[in-house]
């Protein structure tokens, strides 16, 4: 009876490890095309013998599986050959044709007016049933909802089986990526990821103007102020009237803003507004209400009765306040590195003889600079649908992304482009057309595009909105090209060679002062004290920062407002963000 037993037993593991060798839920068998950069669509990875459980083979689902979705275009995305549309276009086919995913749209909007969070929010409300995966980057309020509507599930074992090197490593750049996606100790979603560092800012000064007034580029917010004062009063622009500001700004948003940012004023003094980072016993603290942002106030409050910055900065947003800058009014702008192409061409229409150059953020009184930054690189989120059929399939498709075109190698088949006659043509001599006006000169080699509209980008039709990024690689590229080096793979010399050369020696600047950029550490959603007092301490601040600023009420405002935010609610947030904090960190 023991010999019986030891034979079933045997032939039980026998059995067992057949079936992992023939398609269990082992990794081995999910992905191989995601396992390394550059790998060719010809050569998915080495398990290319190996079939899963989920029928995913050679790179392929063979027979075909469908992925359902919802889209928003935005207006770039929306862009077709004549006879395509998002359900129908090159990159559909491609996903078909090479992974054997068939996707299918329940809905597509055109996003005015935020009609695609509309359209999600009312399918949540109503209860409706969500598609396969659902995309969202935008407010944290409607993330939130998608998260906490129960019908879409914790992708932690999804991302250890089949997620591809390269999406692995950017996810292990900043533990901090998981912050606003986690739900006891569960991640609810798939990063989208984005290019690191792209949204920190630095200064843009008028070169031209420096050079007139024989100034000296400011390091410290002394030298600020003596080159902002030389600006207004020393008619740079030389036209004989004094109509010049110092610092271009608009705080209509707030005061930690992605463009026309004065953050770093408070952030010279040790402070972010509507921030929360660590204080000195490692527990987060609100920016708005730290001691040290008074000073900043001070400073700004100086500097609005001189005529540094403009009257009109409480009622200009971010837009709105880079026109004073592209109009040749203010010589001092600040914002992220890429903003040389847009909205700075402006400048050069407005002011031909105009030359500006990207320079550090100047320090304060105490020999530090601060400004917001170093956010996780994240551009939206996939949720995918706990009832999916194939929900690996979300990873298989964007393993394929990040391993054909994120960094394709040259003479691949992406080399140049997502497809050429839609975002590329190459002429007789090896020239490629990538620009509208070029092209409308060769509108042979893009049949059926109109050309008085933008080129057709296939990336935009992409699940993950732009294809895929390798989060390091655009920083690394355009730091490579400001010291000097030679552009040599795919991506450096379409990425980085369209670039201006005021961009690339603004991402170099950023990285060399990348230690003064501070994140914000609640990335969490509203909590319950929120819910109810936001508004009111929101308002309580921004009255305040703006009375102190335009010299309506005396310096001790502050204090009272202080007093008053952690009274009325603050104090209760401060402790309930700690407890999200414990819990995520």
């Amino acid at each position: 009876m023991k010999r019986q037993v030891a034979l079933v037993l045997v032939l039980m593991l026998v059995f067992l490890a057949a079936c992992s060798n023939n398609g269990g839920n082992s990794t081995e068998g999910t992905g191989g095309e995601g396992q390394g950069q550059g790998t060719q669509t010809e050569d998915p990875g080495s398990n290319k013998e190996e079939a899963t459980a989920n029928g995913f083979k050679d790179g392929k689902y063979d027979p075909p599986i469908s992925l359902t979705t919802v889209v928003g275009l935005d207006q770039n995305a929306a862009v077709f050959k004549k006879g395509e549309s998002m359900e129908d276009n090159v990159h559909t086919r491609l996903v078909k044709e090479r992974l054997g995913i068939d996707l299918k749209y329940d809905w597509v909007v055109t996003n005015t007016n935020d009609a695609y969070k509309t359209k999600l929010r009312l399918m949540l409300s109503s209860g409706e049933k969500m598609p396969d995966v659902v995309r969202y980057r935008g407010d944290m309020e409607t993330v939130n909802l998608l998260l906490d509507s129960g019908q879409f599930m914790a992708v932690d074992e999804l991302i250890e089986q089949y997620a591809g090197d390269l999406y692995k490593e950017g996810l292990e750049l900043d533990p901090t990526i998981w912050y606003p996606i986690t739900r006891d100790g569960k991640k609810m979603a798939l990063p989208i990821l984005d290019y690191a560092y792209n949204g920190n800012q630095t200064m843009f000064i008028r070169e031209d103007w420096l050079r007139k007034l024989n100034l000296e580029a400011p390091k410290t917010l002394d030298e600020l102020e003596v080159v902002m004062d030389a600006f207004v009063n020393q008619d740079p622009d030389g036209n004989g009237k004094k109509d010049t500001l110092g610092l271009a700004t608009g705080f209509k948003n707030g005061f930690n803003t992605w463009m026309t940012d004065i953050g770093f004023v408070f952030g010279a003094y040790g402070a972010l507004p509507g921030s929360w980072n660590p204080g000195e016993d490692g527990t987060l603290v609100h920016g708005s209400v730290e001691p040290k942002a008074k000073e900043a106030l001070l400073r700004l409050r100086d500097w609005m009765s001189k005529g540094y910055i403009s009257q009109d900065s409480a009622l200009k947003d971010e837009v709105g306040g880079s026109e004073m800058f592209t109009k040749g009014q203010a010589g001092i702008m600040v914002g992220p590195n890429w903003i040389p192409a847009w909205p700075l061409p402006d400048l050069e229409v407005n002011v031909p003889e105009a030359e500006y150059k990207a320079y550090p953020l100047p320090t304060g009184p105490d020999g530090i600079a601060g400004a917001a930054g170093n956010n996780p690189p994240v551009n939206g989120y996939l949720f995918i649908n706990k009832n999916a059929k194939h929900p690996e399939a979300v990873l298989h498709y964007y393993n394929f992304f990040f391993d054909n075109l994120a960094n394709p190698e040259p003479d691949s088949e992406f080399a140049l482009g997502f497809a050429e006659g839609y975002d590329y043509a190459v002429l007789d001599d090896g020239t490629v057309i990538r620009d509208n006006n070029t092209a409308k000169e060769h509108a042979e080699l893009f049949p059926d595009v109109d050309l008085n509209n933008s080129l057709p980008n296939p990336f935009f039709y992409t699940l993950t909105y732009e294809g895929a990024r390798i989060p390091t690689l655009y920083a690394d590229s355009m730091v490579k090209a400001a010291e000097g080096g030679e552009l040599v793979t795919p991506y450096e010399k379409m990425e980085v060679g369209g670039r201006k050369e005021q961009n690339i020696h603004a991402m170099k600047v950023i990285m060399d002062q990348l230690d003064v950029y501070h994140k914000n550490y609640y990335m969490g959603p509203l909590t319950d004290t929120m819910q109810s007092k936001n508004e009111l301490l929101s308002k309580l601040v921004n009255e305040a920062y703006n009375k102190i600023i335009y010299s309506q009420s005396p310096p001790e405002e502050f204090d009272k407002m202080s007093d008053s935010w952690h009274k009325s609610g603050g104090e209760q947030i401060t402790k309930e963000v700690n407890e999200w904090y414990e819990e995520v960190k």
